[in-house]
């Protein structure tokens, strides 16, 4: 290190015997100053002193002293190398628009990344997004807010006035219009960097989720899609698994969530939830059959309930699944909350729990004896 600076996202107050450097829960540390002892040397670490300039103002303290207390600072994550170059791979208006992401990254930097790394990881990023409703539209925001580089969404509905209370993309000139060209409008005001492109589509099929995978050539899938009903879930397991997509998916039903991830070949897949699921309650296998082979209208109006999601809800899952997908990016499984467990909340009493997934080794789709991933049943 050889411009050493207490980062500026951690703010320094010197007290009768002591110096607070940070602030609040997990930031901030007392360190003892009796008569002063550690001021000019706090004071020296700002960006412009070598560790040998600092050695000749603090004439208080011996040259280990000096060092050990930087390497300490630094082991703890306050202080960075000022002698650091701007990345040229975010431009000036990136640098601007990302600043206060930047910062709050500066308190994850470490000696393996600088806080620009993290933005820049963020922006080599491609989501595939399938579903632009209440919980897709907040991803959308949340990702484009957070500096993803390129998204890909897949829609095929029309904007209609009830959405206006959840899904944000849109507004009152949007009523009538595709999800996918009113939700580029606004991506494209909103954030100018991201790479932003819609796919009018409705999918058919597991094959139509695995072109999709191919063609947009994603890191990530996101399965927000709600259509065709007891099929759109298994499709996208299916085909993320078998092209080693990592995929996360959410709901919201009324009062209640629920978020899951799917990291192929690591943790349980859908399918296996399905397969857990009807060891504890036999008659969904049937239920699930049932609303497969719904062909009439009228029987189709009397399963599809109206829905009752509220805005804060898809917000919060939205926000959620976008800082799920920055924790994968920064760290992979390490830190994900979802990792082999489903998330789920009561939004109105705010309960929330974390429960196992079961990764079963007869899995047709990501099981140990498959032959060949992607073969469970459709």
């Amino acid at each position: 290190m050889r411009l050493p600076k207490i980062k500026d996202i951690h703010s320094v107050l010197f007290l009768k015997d002591a110096i607070r450097v940070g602030t609040g829960n997990d930031y901030g540390i007392q360190i003892d100053n009796p008569n002063g002892k550690y001021t000019e040397l706090i004071k020296s670490l700002d960006g412009n002193n070598t560790v040998s300039d600092i050695v000749e103002k603090c004439k208080n303290l011996s040259e280990s002293e000096i060092k050990e207390s930087i390497d300490l600072l630094n082991d703890m994550g306050y202080i960075e190398d000022a002698d650091v170059d701007v990345p040229t791979d975010l431009s000036s208006e990136e640098l601007e628009r990302y600043s206060v992401n930047i910062n709050f990254f500066n308190t994850l930097a470490d000696n393996a990344k600088n806080k620009y790394d993290y933005q820049i990881l963020l922006k080599n990023t491609h989501v595939l997004l399938l579903g632009l409703g209440g919980i897709g539209s907040n991803i959308c925001l949340s990702l484009s807010e957070l500096g993803i580089g390129k998204i890909t969404a897949v829609d095929f509905d029309k904007v209609e006035r009830s959405n206006l209370n959840r899904q944000v993309l849109y507004n009152s000139d949007d009523i009538g219009e595709l999800k996918t060209k009113a939700a580029k409008n606004f991506i494209n005001k909103f954030n100018l960097n991201v790479d932003f492109t819609t796919i009018t589509q409705e999918i058919s099929s597991a094959e139509d989720v695995e072109k999709l995978i191919l063609t947009t050539d994603c890191d990530i899938v996101v399965n927000v899609a709600d259509y065709p009903t007891g099929y759109i879930d298994f499709w996208v397991n299916q085909a993320c698994v078998k092209h080693n997509k990592v995929c996360f998916s959410a709901l919201v039903g009324k009062k209640n969530g629920r978020v899951y991830s799917i990291i192929p070949h690591q943790s349980a897949c859908f399918y296996c939830q399905y397969m857990n699921d009807i060891e504890k309650i036999p008659e969904y296998e049937e239920e699930l059959k049932t609303i497969r082979e719904i062909r009439t209208e009228k029987e189709l109006s009397m399963y599809r309930t109206p829905n009752g999601a509220l805005g804060a809800s898809c917000l919060f899952h939205g926000y959620f699944i976008a800082t799920e997908i920055m924790r994968y990016v920064f760290w992979g499984t390490d830190k994900l909350l979802t990792y082999n467990k489903a998330f789920s909340i009561d939004f109105l009493t705010f309960e929330q729990k974390f429960t196992k997934l079961h990764q079963y080794d007869n899995c047709p789709v990501c099981g140990k004896d498959s032959e060949k991933y992607g073969n469970a049943k459709s």
